[in-house]
């Protein structure tokens, strides 16, 4: 019995090792997708304050004489705010299967070693696949 678990002890190390390089990629992924999300909240906040300062001015040029600086500063206004709300929309939208966003590759990793640790306390030699595999 011992003998066994002596030769288990390098194959688990190995595969510990596997799981944390898997586990650093996702990591990666993750680190990379919210960096991209947050530039474009970023990018809309800074859109979202250009036209709040855009449609104080528009107010401002209300009072004045003519009414193209008032369709003018509209327009700016409008154009701000669309680019704000056009970055800000995938960010903020809701998402069903966000939960498999993040570390798909480990529980992918981890169903299919559960998968043969089941089998292999069961004697079952075949997975969910019908792929017959041998656990030593």
């Amino acid at each position: 019995m011992q003998a066994s678990i002596g030769r288990l002890v390098p194959v688990i190390l190995r595969h510990l090792d596997a799981y944390a390089e898997v586990v650093s990629e996702d990591a990666r992924e993750a680190t990379a997708f919210v960096a991209r999300r947050l530039v474009l909240l970023l990018i809309a906040g800074a859109c979202a304050f250009v036209a709040l300062l855009m449609l104080c001015a528009w107010l401002v040029i209300l009072a004045w004489d003519t009414p193209w600086r008032a369709w003018t500063a509209a327009g700016l206004v409008l154009l701000f705010g669309g680019v704000a709300a056009v970055l800000a929309w995938p960010a903020l939208r809701g998402h069903a299967g966000r939960d498999a966003l993040f570390f798909h590759r480990i529980r992918s990793e981890l169903s299919r070693d559960r998968e043969l640790i089941a089998r292999a306390f069961n004697g079952d030699g075949k997975g969910r696949n019908g792929i017959e595999s041998h656990v030593e």
